[in-house]
């Protein structure tokens, strides 16, 4: 594995592993007694009308490595430190996980992350495309 992958990885596997401790530790606050009903945020969403999700066109398409997305195990945007705009000439267009623009309106999907992916965006999972 290249070093720039195996940093990727690296950083996305502690950003998945941080938003977890954070989820389980909301849990804990204590309360002393009965079961009551909770809502925490993870760090993988499917995509729904309120993170934006995609058109049917990106749901289990295929990125530019090959990489089938899945809608059931995405990171979400706040996971992966999602920006809209490229960091030091990284930019999703040329990240394996992309999924190009399937019906025309300039913004794309990912393999990995849930919701449109601007072509010019960044995430702490890039890793640079080989192909």
């Amino acid at each position: 594995m290249s070093d720039k992958l195996a940093e990727t990885e690296r950083r996305r596997l502690l950003a998945l592993v941080g938003s977890g401790l954070a989820t389980g530790l909301a849990g804990c606050g204590g309360g002393g007694g009965g079961a009551t009903a909770t809502s925490t945020a993870t760090a993988t969403a499917t995509p729904t009308a309120s993170d934006g999700g995609v058109p049917a066109a990106y749901e289990t398409a295929t990125s530019l490595d090959g990489t089938q997305r899945d809608p059931d195990a995405l990171s979400s945007k706040d996971a992966v430190n999602y920006q809209a705009e490229p960091s030091d000439g990284q930019q999703c267009s040329d990240c394996r996980f992309y999924i190009e623009d399937k019906n025309g309106d300039g913004m794309g999907a990912c393999a990995i992350v849930a919701g449109t992916i601007d072509p010019e965006g960044y995430c702490v999972s890039y890793a640079e495309y080989q192909g």
